[in-house]
């Protein structure tokens, strides 16, 4: 009897730990540092859908603690973790285990008095799931099927959330397809046509890969827009739109949401750019144009007042992109380099370093104090090659001598630089499209993916670093 006193007892304490986490998680997503994307996810998700039930509230904590990333890849229980640096390792054993949920339809192949099987009807793997309360008081039985969220849990796992019990294998199957066109959407190939589409219908609709407005006048043409893209905009092989897909597929309505207000950052501007890029999809860019004027002047210092600001902002602010400063690096490579050796008080800086500079300023991290850290981290991933066309491929002098300035960690700032604004309605481009933001050429399009490629690299490698 001991030996099995003992398993229950630790399986007790296992439960114990499962559930104390699960509460700091939603915690830290409902009233901690991730609080505000959690509200903006959660309008979302309410809006484009009508809730099914008084329980729906709960499915969607569940679908962001376990499946929402942000635009790094970075999970909750990432953010987490690096906000907790001295949590317990058991601990970050289970939170980086449950990074990898399981969420499918199962049948239940037995039922004892605190633990279950069920066998995955995609995969056909089977699991041993526990609980903390008796299942002779839940409805489950053997032969029933159940769409729930498994996490892992030692060699064993736990339901997270709500777990519904379908009335048949018939409504099962249909259950499980449904998920898995779910996470079709949401796959990084899907995502990646999506941007493509996205930038498609902007040069449609809007005649051009970049529109500079009002501030004031920013909402109702991204709400103009999404209008296009989900209830206009039709697929030129089947004739439907977004709406009309989702339909069909789902046999619900889609509810195309409201944009919400643009933060402070955006209003408080006089103009705003939106901007189509194959990586980024639409972003916005503020007093993007002045920005532009910058390395476009011969004196900026006479042409545009307070230029140092503006482009400091650029390169500081997590929350706009790279590619504010690579279009214009691809076209203005000298003068872009002449700026920042300016702003910088260091003459020898070379534009084969721009990523290594806001990647050093837009994430500061602890061990990469010094600018010259990241240029180095940087050419040992990217072989230090030029990313951009350079009419004047001199050698560059290293970078020595001068002290240059401290990253500074900037507080958290609104989200303001990218928009996603919907998918496009169908997988193919209308019939005549205008012309698509793309680099000039083939070796320009592999250059400057490349280039992305080595800054995730860099900024994963900086990540670890500051993690240890």
């Amino acid at each position: 009897m001991m030996p099995s006193r003992s398993k229950a007892g630790d399986a007790r304490s296992e439960l114990d730990r499962s559930e104390r986490l699960k509460r700091e998680l939603a915690e830290f997503v409902t009233k901690g540092p991730l609080k505000e994307i959690f509200q903006t996810q959660q309008r979302i998700y309410f809006e484009l859908s009508d809730p099914a039930d008084e329980h729906e509230a709960e499915n969607m904590l569940d679908w962001f603690l376990f499946d929402w990333f942000d635009d790094t890849g970075e999970t909750v229980m990432g953010h987490f973790l690096a906000s907790n640096p001295d949590i317990d390792g058991v601990d970050c054993e289970i939170l980086r285990s449950w990074e990898d949920s399981i969420n499918s339809v199962f049948e239940l192949t037995s039922v004892g008095k605190n633990s279950l099987k069920l066998k995955d009807l995609d995969s056909e793997d089977t699991f041993e799931v526990i609980t903390s309360v008796s299942l002779d008081r839940t409805p489950f039985k053997r032969g029933q099927y159940v769409a729930a969220r498994l996490l892992s849990l030692n060699e064993r796992f736990i339901f997270s959330g709500l777990q519904f019990i379908m009335a048949d294998r018939e409504s099962a199957l249909e259950a499980l397809q449904m998920r898995q066109a779910l996470e079709e959407l949401d796959s990084p190939e899907a995502l990646d046509k999506a941007r493509q589409e996205q930038c498609n219908a902007f040069c449609e609709y809007f005649g051009c890969t970049e529109l500079s407005i009002p501030s004031r006048e920013l909402n109702h043409k991204l709400q103009e827009f999404q209008d296009y893209i989900f209830t206009k905009r039709r697929d030129p092989e089947t004739g439907m739109t977004a709406a009309d897909m989702f339909q069909e597929k789902f046999g619900r309505e889609l509810k195309v949401a409201e944009m919400p207000p643009p933060p402070e950052s955006i209003r408080s501007v006089g103009e705003v750019t939106i901007l189509c890029d194959e990586f980024e999809g639409l972003v916005l860019l503020p007093d993007y144009n002045r920005f532009k004027r910058v390395f476009e002047a011969a004196r900026p210092d006479r042409e545009v007042p307070d230029w140092q600001a503006l482009v400091w902002n650029y390169i500081e602010n997590p929350d706009i992109p790279i590619v504010a400063f690579e279009r214009l690096a691809e076209k203005h490579p000298q003068q872009v380099e002449k700026v920042l050796r300016t702003l910088l008080k260091e003459k020898d800086f070379s534009i084969e370093h721009l990523y290594a500079l806001l990647l050093h300023y837009k994430e500061p991290v602890e061990g990469f104090d010094d600018l010259k850290d990241d240029q180095r981290l940087w050419d040992a991933f990217s072989g230090n090659g030029n990313s951009f066309i350079d009419p004047d491929p001199k050698p560059r002098a290293s970078s020595k001598g001068k002290a240059k300035p401290k990253a500074k960690a900037t507080g958290k700032s609104e989200r303001s630089a990218s928009v996603g604004a919907g998918r496009a309605g169908g997988s193919k481009k209308s019939a005549k499209p205008k012309a698509v933001a793309k680099p000039r050429s083939k070796a320009a399009a592999g250059a400057k993916s490349s280039a992305r490629k080595s800054a995730r690299a860099v900024s994963s490698k900086r990540t670890s670093a500051k993690k240890r």
